[in-house]
């Protein structure tokens, strides 16, 4: 990876992490180590999928503020994974 696709990888996966819960950061922790790489990619897109299964159980209920983290989680995951499959795509040519 260059410095500018390294460094967005950085802040999407700062802003990621800082959404997400433990349980899937040590899940994570144990697939990749230290750090996030494609062999995530599974991972993320189950987060991926549950997230925009639960905005709609959510805002059906009401719960306004989970939703919006939901959504946030949301807005984050997808260029995180667009961002790793880029890589893995680069690593694999």
């Amino acid at each position: 990876m260059t410095k500018q696709p390294e460094t967005q990888m950085n802040r999407l996966l700062e802003h990621y992490l800082g959404l997400e819960s433990l349980e899937v950061i040590e899940e994570l922790l144990d697939l990749c180590g230290a750090n996030i790489d494609p062999r995530a990619l599974p991972l993320l897109k189950r987060r991926l999928h549950e997230e925009e299964m639960r905005v709609a159980q959510l805002e059906a209920r009401g719960y306004l503020r989970m939703r919006e983290k939901s959504e946030q989680l949301i807005a984050c995951l997808a260029p995180l994974i667009a961002t790793l499959e880029e890589a893995s795509h680069g690593i694999s040519n």
